[in-house]
């Protein structure tokens, strides 16, 4: 085990973390706001961290590769670390800032944002706690879009909370909504556009770290692959920064919901979460969340190749089946329940929510958990499927479903005809047995941590719905569930252990299940 150069890796992730982080602390300076002095703090603590590390191990790259459970193991502490320091921000913007008269005019002035009770709804309250601060932290880097956060949000882009007073500074939310941006893509496939690791380092740490089955290589040099991704990855989001500009949002929101759309984690900066804008702006995001949700690969074909490949990714077809097939049924259940109202809201509303469930982006136009239950049921099913592979969203990906229904079919055959001989296929290509293997190993551990966190959960006094949904909403990094985690609701109610439990599962779940269950074995650590 290369553990030298599995911290030079981490000191390299803190590295792209602390300007990062320099990005909304200017913002503070600029507007002056309470939020300032935590973010600069955080960033001048991460930075030196981060040339600490990478100073103190530098000689370790002149073996420039990694083994696979080097790669496995830096993922991991990589998630892990960059977790810890986007907490930090939350953390002690709670415990540096003052209460703001507007939320508690019976406090004196001064008084310290932590010693109001816990019940109180102030800005940051919830970051007094180290486990929310990583919880909000864990679900932004995961692009889980999970919050506890009970107010401070904005009621709409233009005006401020309906109590008319002010919310979360501005530059606190840029930061909740960039981690998720960093996280969308990779931060370890960003590491590896920076070290220029080659061969077996670099392919190690993608594998370890890229949501699906690993897209082919777009170039020889796994380096310049990564950096295809992030460099399709940008451009797309200022695509859709433009468009939401153009259609008259400001930039400071237009750049926040780009960042979780693209990411498809699902953080906003109203409290009404996407519901709280203009159709017009709906609209725009819930085609950029159907674009993040594809392989990203088919976009760079687009991008820089001219080459309009989608309608023969037989992956691309069934998603976009998916997307049709369940707006229709979403329409239909409407319609039935007498919920509808104009045909374009209604069309609005389920095209909406079915491309940001599937996409496991988490947005919400309106609240679905009044819908009718088998509305609901539909959208609980379409939790666990997720986006492509190669692209932002989580969940166990339209591939691996396609691959694990096709290979159920053929036992089925193989039973009725047991002398055939069949090959699973996805499309023209014929899927090799290990691939076939290795996606039903994840599907069954994906299915079993499914069933022993709701056992968890629900052990710790949740009600069955609330407990299995936000297990789902979390392995699968959507965010809103239903019952008690519902879109209309948060996580700040849930104990302390569970919490814990659901931090797990949003990064074995952004991490494919295997990253993180490997480390677990005690077969792992042996030579």
């Amino acid at each position: 085990m290369r553990y030298r150069t599995v911290f030079h890796i981490l000191g390299v992730i803190l590295l792209l973390l602390a300007p990062a982080m320099a990005i909304p602390a200017i913002l503070g300076l600029i507007e002056g706001t309470g939020d300032a002095l935590p973010l600069c703090i955080s960033t001048g603590l991460t930075l030196a961290a981060g040339l600490g590390l990478y100073l103190g191990t530098r000689r370790s790259l002149e073996e420039s590769w990694l083994t696979h459970r080097d790669g496995y193991l830096a993922t991991v502490l990589g998630w892990l670390l960059a977790s810890l320091v986007g907490a930090v921000p939350f953390y002690l913007y709670a415990h540096l800032s003052d209460v703001d008269p507007a939320w508690t005019p019976d406090v004196a002035p001064g008084t310290p944002v932590c010693s109001l009770p816990v019940e109180t709804l102030h800005p940051g309250r919830e970051f007094c706690s180290i486990t929310d601060a990583v919880f909000e932290s864990v679900s932004g880097f995961t692009t889980t879009g999970a919050s506890v956060i009970r107010a401070g949000l904005w009621d709409g882009l233009d005006t401020p909370s309906s109590q008319g007073r002010p919310g979360l500074p501005r530059a606190l939310l840029l930061w909740r909504s960039l981690i998720q941006w960093l996280g969308g893509m990779g931060i370890l496939v960003l590491a590896v556009t920076v070290l220029g690791l080659v061969g077996v380092g670099g392919m190690h740490l993608m594998k370890a770290e890229v949501p699906g089955p690993l897209p082919g290589r777009l170039s020889p040099r796994i380096a310049d692959t990564a950096r295809i991704l992030w460099r399709v990855y940008a451009l797309v989001s200022m695509g859709e920064v433009v468009a939401l500009l153009l259609g008259g949002m400001d930039l400071f929101n237009a750049v926040c919901h780009t960042c979780t759309t693209m990411a498809t984690g699902g953080f906003s900066t109203l409290g009404a979460s996407v519901g709280g804008m203009a159709p017009r702006f709906q609209w725009i995001i819930t085609l950029f969340m159907f674009l993040a949700g594809a392989n990203f690969t088919l976009h760079w074909a687009l991008l820089f190749r001219r080459s309009l490949g989608y309608h023969r990714d037989a992956e691309f077809r069934v998603y976009t089946f998916l997307v049709i097939g369940g707006t229709g049924l979403l329409v239909w259940s409407l319609i039935a329940a007498g919920l509808q109202g104009t045909p374009e809201e209604t069309l609005r509303h389920s095209v909406f929510q079915m491309v940001s469930i599937l996409t496991t982006t988490g947005f919400a136009t309106q609240d679905f958990g009044t819908w009718a239950m088998e509305a609901q049921l539909f959208l609980l099913i379409m939790m666990f499927i997720g986006g492509c592979a190669g692209s932002t969203g989580g969940g166990m990906k339209v591939i691996r479903i396609q691959v694990t229904t096709k290979a159920a079919y053929r036992e089925l055959m193989r039973i009725a005809h047991p002398r055939s001989v069949s090959t699973v296929r996805v499309g023209h290509q014929v899927v090799k047995e290990q691939t076939v293997t290795a996606i039903l190993g994840v599907v069954s551990f994906f299915v079993a941590t499914f069933v022993v966190s709701s056992v968890a959960m629900a052990a710790m006094g949740l009600d069955l719905v609330t407990a299995m949904s936000s297990v789902a909403a979390c392995i699968g990094n959507i965010g809103p569930g239903l019952g008690g985690v519902g879109p209309a609701e948060n996580f700040h109610f849930v104990p302390m252990a569970g919490k814990w439990v659901l931090m797990f599962n949003m990064i074995a779940g952004r991490l494919e299940i295997y990253t993180v269950l490997i480390l677990l074995s005690p077969h792992f650590w042996r030579r």
